[in-house]
């Protein structure tokens, strides 16, 4: 066989499993390629929830609050009384002297969920068929979906319908992330609530929330640190609202006020 009928047969070869690849596998490595360039310019969607390593509790002196139906203790006393209120019907804002301050979301349990589903451009149907209801049950389940979702996951052999579901996903994830992620995103649990903390305490954005959600409820609550000032919020300052968060004993009304 001369040398160009082998060349001619090699080419032909390439050719053909260049072919079969592109037809099988094309759309997935697009997908993954257009992936590693979105984790290039988003690195934050590369971070999955991890588990936090300091789980002590501060035992200074503070206080007790309550809110939306919800008690919790703050290990700080300098409540600045005066600039600490009920914003609106979900959110109450405590400010402390010391220049700190932590605002409180109180919503449904399937809030983003319903609002992903209500968008006129995305088919429930589809969303179901490619995530599956567990993940459409409730805030939680969507965001812990969302959240585990990372790049190394995609790679040209998965099917069409996951590479593009996946991607979908990464997408929204680099949405939702609030400031302070960068430190990192943690798994935590609060008596009924499930969730995930956003950020380290003392991180060089400031930022750091921690959502909760339970069968009936979420909450959000959002830390505030006073550059330079004189209180440093700890992860066991974190911690002491985690742990001692629970149902008011009676109902508390959407005006509730500062525990005294």
């Amino acid at each position: 066989m001369s040398r160009r009928a082998r060349f001619l047969i090699v080419l032909g070869i390439a050719v053909l499993v260049s072919v079969i690849y592109l037809w099988f596998f094309g759309f997935q490595t697009v997908i993954a390629l257009g992936v590693r360039q979105l984790a290039r310019k988003t690195p934050l969607v590369g971070m999955a929830p991890a588990q936090l390593t300091d789980l002590s509790i501060s035992r200074s002196p503070g206080r007790k609050l309550s809110y939306f139906g919800y008690e919790f203790e703050v290990p700080w006393n300098d409540i600045d009384e005066a600039k600490s209120s009920i914003i609106a019907d979900n959110k109450a804002m405590i400010a402390f002297q010391s220049g700190n301050s932590l605002s409180v979301w109180h919503g449904s349990p399937r809030a983003f969920v319903n609002s992903v589903l209500s968008n006129d451009k995305i088919d429930p149907s589809t969303l179901r068929r490619m995530y599956g209801d567990e993940a459409l049950q409730s805030d939680y389940a969507l965001y812990r979906t969302l959240l585990e979702t990372t790049p190394d996951k995609f790679t040209p052999f998965i099917s069409q319908t996951n590479a593009a579901s996946r991607a979908i996903l990464l997408i929204v994830k680099g949405t939702i992330l609030p400031r302070g992620t960068e430190s990192g995103i943690f798994a935590v649990n609060a008596g009924e609530f499930s969730g995930f903390q956003f950020g380290r305490p003392a991180n060089p954005s400031g930022g750091l929330s921690v959502r909760l959600f339970s069968n009936i409820s979420s909450l959000n609550f959002i830390f505030s640190q006073k550059a330079g000032g004189p209180t440093v919020i700890s992860q066991p300052d974190i911690n002491r609202i985690l742990r001692t968060l629970h149902r008011a004993p009676s109902p508390v009304a959407a005006d509730a006020k500062l525990s005294k």
